[in-house]
């Protein structure tokens, strides 16, 4: 690349050089803007060696950005890039990858662009001239803008959930397009019931290098990447190195790994990383042992546990380490299991879980002392239970509860009850002071 072509210029010359952007649909779209933020910008056509990354905010490619253009990490720390703007053609010898659907930079290029693959997600893009990719363009999620004014051509063409709008194309190979409706029927995708996951079509996946690619998602991790996907092109062979590498940085990558890589080794270290890996493992490599320590370090691993480990004993390991009562089959439920689930839980209990035949009065008094007990009016009437008098069962309990009665169930009926319990106890005026506020809202001036 001629790195001199590019060069940071602040928002308000760019304004002053170039107004006919102001008028861009794009330009400043949230008008968040400032007029000392810089643009990435080439007054000339631009070659570039390597790929070209769009996503200017991330940190990764800051720090890429900063060796571009021989500027030190802190200044690139101190600037804000919000666009870039290419007054000319656009080549690169790789790709050039906007990975990031949720969001990303203004992009205006003023001619055509060459490159290996077009990635594009949640930037703004718009294209005056023609895209010859010598493999894929794809576009993908709504948060993102791509207007070409040209023909796109490339041997593959993906739009899916995402604002595309071009003048023509020419696609040899392959074209999907989710929000059109000149999509070859043989093109689509097809809905996976047991993954939720919207399967590509075998047109596609034929065309690729790697026959373990299921989805858009795992194509777009490839395009990310900036790697050779189409089998036509002859890809360079992937080693083990190559995939423990993509496996450490994304455990996803495990499902993708040929079987002749797919080791324990390489299995464990998915597993390290998130138990969200085991539906990925080979089911020769999984045993009852390693669903106890998948469980044992994490209670939510209980979730993709298979059917066959799952014991009474594994889900009561599961509920100590901290899950979600409806992670947990429902034939293994006890008091016992509940109780302890909500114990050892990460996150609000929700009693709203828990099927009918279970509830009772004592469960509900250990649930009021365990959590907010935020659904309890809504439990009790629904399975005829005496929300007062589960409430006085907690203020038996012991005064201590006295903070999830007052905090939670605060009424002239508990502090009436709590008041006759515990009248004559040193520590009653430490909470009427504590709750102070609320004895004055419902006027129960008496006990202040």
């Amino acid at each position: 690349m001629q790195h001199s072509s590019f060069k940071l210029i602040i928002i308000k010359e760019i304004k002053s050089q170039y107004p006919f952007l102001i008028d861009n649909e794009g330009f400043d779209y949230f008008e968040e803007w400032q007029d000392e933020d810089f643009f990435l910008v080439s007054e000339e056509d631009v070659n570039f060696e390597g790929n070209f990354y769009l996503d200017l905010y991330e940190e990764k490619e800051k720090k890429w950005l900063g060796s571009l253009l021989n500027l030190p990490a802190k200044k690139m720390h101190e600037i804000r890039i919000e666009g870039v703007f290419i007054n000319g053609d656009f080549s690169a010898s790789g790709s050039i990858i906007n990975s990031e659907g949720d969001y990303g930079p203004y992009v205006f290029v003023n001619g055509n662009i060459n490159c290996q693959s077009l990635l594009l997600g949640g930037a703004n893009v718009e294209i005056k001239g023609k895209i010859t990719a010598k493999e894929v363009v794809m576009t993908y999620y709504n948060h993102g803008n791509f207007r070409c004014g040209g023909l796109i051509d490339a041997p593959v063409f993906i739009v899916t959930d995402h604002n595309t709008t071009f003048a023509e194309r020419k696609n040899d190979l392959f074209y999907y397009n989710d929000r059109a409706d000149d999509v070859d029927p043989k093109n689509e995708c097809e809905y996976d019931d047991e993954t939720g996951d919207e399967i590509i079509s075998n047109e596609l996946r034929k065309l690729l290098d790697n026959p373990l690619i299921e989805t858009f998602e795992e194509l777009e991790r490839d395009l990310a990447r900036g790697e050779l996907v189409l089998k036509q092109n002859n890809p360079p062979a992937k080693t083990y190195e190559y995939w423990r590498d993509r496996v450490q940085a994304n455990y996803r990558d495990l499902k993708l790994v040929p079987k002749e890589f797919k080791t324990e080794e390489l299995c464990n270290l998915a597993l390290n990383t998130s138990y969200h890996a085991l539906p990925f493992i080979d089911q020769d490599l999984i045993t009852s042992e390693l669903c106890e320590q998948l469980v044992g370090k994490d209670g939510f691993a209980i979730q993709v546990i298979p059917d066959e480990f799952i014991t009474k004993e594994l889900c009561f390991k599961a509920a100590q380490s901290g899950t979600m009562i409806r992670l947990i089959p429902a034939e293994y439920y006890s008091e016992e299991l509940i109780l302890t689930t909500f114990k050892n839980g990460k996150h609000e209990p929700d009693i709203n879980d828990i099927p009918s035949d279970f509830i009772t009065e004592s469960l509900l008094e250990e649930y009021v002392k365990i959590a907010k007990g935020l659904w309890l009016d809504n439990v009790c009437k629904q399975n005829g239970i005496d929300k007062l008098q589960v409430l006085k069962q907690v203020i038996d309990s012991g005064i201590q509860y006295l903070d999830n009665i007052f905090g939670n169930h605060f009424s002239k009926e508990t502090v009436d009850y709590a008041f006759s319990v515990y009248k004559n106890e040193e520590e009653w005026s430490n909470y009427v002071q504590k709750y102070k506020v609320k004895f004055e809202r419902l006027e129960l001036n008496e006990y202040l």
